[in-house]
Formats: structure tokens, C-alpha cells, sequence
């Protein structure tokens, strides 16, 4: 799941793809104990694992499942124009 950056009405702001990937949260939800945490979708990209804040269980992010829904969160960034 995306986090949005919400702006008041008639604000708008230039980002480019770095500081989306920055802005940009996905929820992360452990498979052993669905225990839930935010993290930026660079701090995804950048980190080979996870470890749940509930149970201590760590997820690999380098699996094909993780990388394809890191690059669809990449991809959903880079189609914002700003």
C-alpha cells in the first residue's frame, strides 16, 4: 500500500523521483504475525531485509515477490510529473 502526500487544496509541489522514493511510504506487514510498519519505498530498495517490530521475524526483500512490488512502487512514483 502507497502513503500518499496530501497537499491543502491549490498547493502543488515539484519532487523528482529521488525525493518521492524518499517521501513515499509503503506499509510492510509480517507474514508470521501480520504485525504492520511504514517504511519509505528507498528504504525498501536499499535494504535486504526486514525484521518485524512485533515478533522479530525477518523478511527478505531480494525475493522476486519483494523486488517486483519495489519496482512497482518505483514505477508508481516515476509517473508522478510533479
Amino acid at each position: 500500500m502507497l502513503t500518499i502526500l496530501y497537499l491543502p487544496f491549490g498547493q502543488t509541489v515539484r519532487m523528482d523521483i529521488d525525493s518521492l522514493l524518499e517521501t513515499v511510504k509503503a506499509k510492510v506487514t509480517c507474514s508470521q504475525c501480520g504485525g504492520e510498519a511504514d517504511h519509505t519505498v528507498a528504504w525498501l530498495k536499499s535494504n535486504q531485509s526486514y525484521e518485524c517490530p512485533v515478533c522479530g521475524e525477518c523478511t527478505d526483500l531480494t525475493t522476486a515477490e519483494w523486488k517486483d512490488r519495489i519496482q512497482t512502487y518505483i514505477e508508481a512514483c516515476a509517473g508522478f510529473d510533479g
